[in-house]
């Protein structure tokens, strides 16, 4: 025999809805602010050069020469970054795709480049000295 739901069990559920709706709103707010990034480019450990994210949908093109003719081809856009075109065998880097946030960095290993987005959003507390 069937017990049908009580009013007790629609409750029940119906706060663990809200519950889940709200950790997910929550987690979307939180990526959200204004961001002031910056993609540092580092060749064989030293830093390459640093630039700002260009805005009102400009891209900038920068092409980074590692010495022996092996070149990546680095974009910046509003909305990220990605290597548009290298010389390197595998093209590992230009499969990555575009990063977007701090932390995110692509990698070139045949050409020893390292990028990275740098920065952080307005608001937010800087990293502790266990955190970097």
């Amino acid at each position: 025999m069937k017990v049908p739901f009580k009013f007790g069990d629609l409750l029940v559920y119906l706060f663990i809805l809200f519950l889940i709706a709200g950790s997910f709103a929550g987690l979307y707010q939180m990526g959200r602010g204004i961001e002031k990034n910056q993609v540092t480019v580092e060749v064989d450990g030293e830093v390459w050069g640093t630039y700002d994210l260009p805005e009102d949908g400009r891209e900038e093109v920068v092409r980074i020469d590692t010495g022996n003719g092996d070149y990546n081809i680095l974009v910046l856009t509003g909305s990220g970054v990605y290597i548009k075109e290298a010389n390197c065998p595998d093209q590992i880097c230009v499969n990555f795709g575009r990063i977007s946030k701090p932390g995110q960095t692509i990698v070139c290993l045949p050409h020893r480049v390292l990028i990275s987005i740098t920065g952080d959003q307005e608001g937010e507390l800087p990293l502790d000295g266990i955190a970097s």
